[in-house]
């Protein structure tokens, strides 16, 4: 293996795909995986005369008592290479104790996912590298993963609109620490890297082992990237699917031929509803495939009743099958807007206040309430389906509904808000 420091030329090849971004959020955990990535960015986007912009996030996670001080490691050596940094912290109302690292990386994706949003930027970069996609493939090997489970990390993908991309992941770690140490810079060790109690350091912990049967991290990186132009070849005929007998509205929901699905080979339907449900329900994971085998089965047996799957409801309308986002008992998110501000409401929209607009408003969801007010006043079509009308992003001043901007903008003198769907053409995958 070698364990030599990253080279200025690999450099410049590695990041040569993301050139093409006018500005990068760069995610920086204080460790040594992303303290490289920044370093390395850094010197890229210098040999490029200063192009693309970068920014550099950090998320506090506040599960342990020295991660606020990591953060603030990352803030001083962002400050010395002269980048702008953010520490993003996770609020919750729950204590978590229960499948910690989860959630702490959907936490963690939809915070650095809004802030880009909110700052115009289009990509967000991770430090993924070989080791984990090693572990990453024997995790889902470990727990039955089809095709897509153990293509492992795709080198792009997308998380609530914004490209997410990995160009360290054909490096071992082994390389991006010796950079560091050649250049002596500053990092932190995540104790929880090794904790036992997690499945990924599990794996970590005995790789070792693995290595002497043959399993090295190479050797099980290579297949995940062999089985990704398996899993590529597929997608593309679920592209052609779903252009061919799918309608996704500007309002929010999908619906699809649910004959032509019922009549497409099993592995295509499971990868249309994938699709269609991470799309419109915008939820913090693609769905498992085990429940997606279980819709299926379900809509296959009883096409005419309702059912849910990631944070949706699928039922019959005009003889296609509808699939929209789920009205929850605890409600659609509620945010607050100052002129010009940008947001992400609900991992599906993205919000604009113009910077001429009068003054802050809300954004929560239409309701019942507010969809039966704008049918009463005709400023909102009859033929929205009444579940997409009630889960759609709604301006309000107290309690004055101003309008929908996902349907033409607000309607009240004064206010210039502008909302879109942004998983329009969302490329959710299936969870192996």
């Amino acid at each position: 293996m070698n364990n030599a420091p990253i080279t200025d030329a690999e450099t410049r090849t590695l990041f040569a795909p993301l050139a093409s971004y006018p500005h990068l959020a760069l995610a920086v955990s204080g460790g040594p995986d992303s303290v490289a990535l920044m370093h390395l960015a850094v010197g890229w986007t210098r040999s490029h005369g200063g192009s693309p912009k970068l920014s550099v996030l950090t998320v506090d996670h506040g599960l342990r008592p020295e991660s606020r001080d990591e953060a603030k490691m990352v803030q001083h050596q962002a400050k010395q290479l002269g980048l702008p940094h953010a520490i993003l912290a996770w609020e919750r109302e729950d204590a978590v104790s229960t499948n910690v690292q989860a959630r702490a990386r959907a936490a963690r994706y939809e915070l650095m996912a809004a802030w880009c949003h909110a700052h115009d930027i289009p990509a967000l970069v991770t430090a993924h590298h070989l080791d984990d996609q090693a572990e990453t493939f024997l995790m889902r090997l470990a727990r039955g993963s089809g095709l897509d489970g153990l293509a492992a990390i795709p080198e792009r993908s997308t998380w609530a609109g914004i490209a997410v991309l990995r160009p360290l992941l054909d490096l071992p770690k082994t390389r991006l620490v010796a950079t560091l140490d050649d250049r002596g810079i500053e990092y932190v060790t995540d104790p929880s890297n090794v904790d036992p109690r997690f499945e990924r350091a599990r794996m970590r912990n005995n790789i070792e082992a693995l290595a002497k049967l043959g399993l090295t991290p190479e050797a099980l990186a290579l297949s995940a990237q062999r089985l990704r132009r398996a899993r590529e070849a597929l997608e593309q005929y679920a592209e052609g699917f779903l252009a061919k007998h799918s309608e996704m509205s500007e309002a929010g929901y999908a619906t699809v031929d649910a004959q032509a699905l019922a009549a497409a080979p099993q592995e295509i339907a499971l990868r249309a509803l994938a699709r269609l449900i991470g799309a419109v329900g915008g939820g913090e994971e693609p769905v498992r495939l085990v429940k997606l085998e279980a819709l299926l089965a379900a809509l296959t047996e009883n096409p005419d009743k309702t059912h849910t799957l990631g944070r949706c409801r699928l039922e019959p309308i005009s003889g296609r099958l509808g699939i929209f986002r789920e009205a929850r008992a605890h409600g659609l998110p509620v945010l607050r807007l100052k002129p010009g501000e940008r947001a992400l409401w609900d991992n599906r929209f993205r919000i604009e206040l113009g910077r001429h607009a009068r003054a802050p408003l809300t954004v929560k969801a239409l309701g019942e309430a507010g969809l039966k007010q704008l049918r009463k006043r005709s400023e909102i079509s009859a033929s929205l389906p009444r579940i997409a009308g009630r889960t759609l992003p709604a301006c309000w001043r107290n309690d004055e509904l101003l309008g929908v901007p996902a349907l033409g903008g607000a309607s009240s003198p004064g206010v210039d808000c502008r909302a879109v769907f942004i998983n329009a053409e969302h490329p959710s995958g299936l969870n192996r």
